[in-house]
């Protein structure tokens, strides 16, 4: 029978941050990507997957959901600790799923503590040398001040290439209350430093869809080089994503 529970635990800093748990077996962490959270999560599918077998956690990044926010300003390290605060719940060592810059989050964690017993990491925006493009931080920031949160998030999702049609038939509303949150994810991301990533020890699974475009397979493809212990797998999917069974069963796989 499922062992399903909820809660909150302080990170280091005070924050508050709410957890989920589903499932029972070995405890893996579910790192969410940028704008979602545990209601919103494009994970919630794999965590039932997987939650078969393992104790599946879901968390609520800082400053989305139910979790809190500090009012510093903020730094990646908050977030790593936040995600260990997490792994301290689930018994101080666990395996990680991220998407995206949740992927990044999970391999920075990774390379920061030896709480982490391998990552899974489906798409990170990682590469030697990122063109993140333009600084958009001060155009959302100016967005979100005037109160056009959704605008912020079409802004941001042109910004990464999310074609059109995504954009048009995506429920913007639904990501933009954490809409102030984006900016944390683009200093996450720009802060992340793939040949620091040698130093992780732990197996490594990058993941990435054979649909997406040339750029996010190649960032894939370095991700998987930069790292002592990884490989990489393409599976079949769409633009930045693959079906939740096809996923669960390479993470099953990998995992085993």
């Amino acid at each position: 029978m499922a062992d399903a529970a909820s809660g909150t635990v302080l990170s280091p800093d005070g924050t508050s941050i709410a957890w989920e748990r589903k499932g029972s077996g070995p405890p893996l962490v579910i790192v969410d990507p940028v704008l979602m959270d545990r209601t919103t999560s494009v994970s919630a599918g794999i965590a039932k997957l997987l939650a078969r077998n393992r104790t599946v956690y879901t968390y609520d990044r800082r400053g989305k959901g139910e979790s809190g926010d500090s009012s510093a300003e903020y730094e990646p390290s908050r977030e790593i600790d936040d995600l260990l605060a997490v792994i301290g719940v689930a018994g101080g060592a666990a395996d990680l799923y991220g998407f995206s810059s949740g992927a990044v989050l999970a391999l920075m964690t990774a390379a920061d503590s030896a709480a982490a017993s391998s990552v899974v990491a489906l798409e990170p925006p990682l590469s030697r040398v990122v063109d993140h493009g333009p600084d958009i931080r001060g155009e959302l920031a100016q967005l979100i001040a005037a109160g056009d949160r959704d605008e912020a998030v079409r802004v941001f999702q042109r910004s990464i290439g999310v074609p059109e049609e995504m954009i048009a038939a995506a429920d913007v509303g639904a990501f933009a209350p954490a809409a102030h949150t984006i900016a944390y994810d683009l200093t996450l991301n720009a802060d992340a430093d793939l040949e620091s990533f040698g130093s992780i020890r732990v197996p490594v699974l990058v993941l990435v869809s054979g649909s997406s475009d040339a750029r996010l397979q190649e960032w894939a493809r370095e991700t998987a080089e930069s790292l002592a212990d990884a490989r990489l797998q393409v599976l079949d999917g769409s633009w930045h994503g693959v079906p939740d069974e096809p996923l669960a069963a390479a993470i099953n796989q990998f995992l085993a």
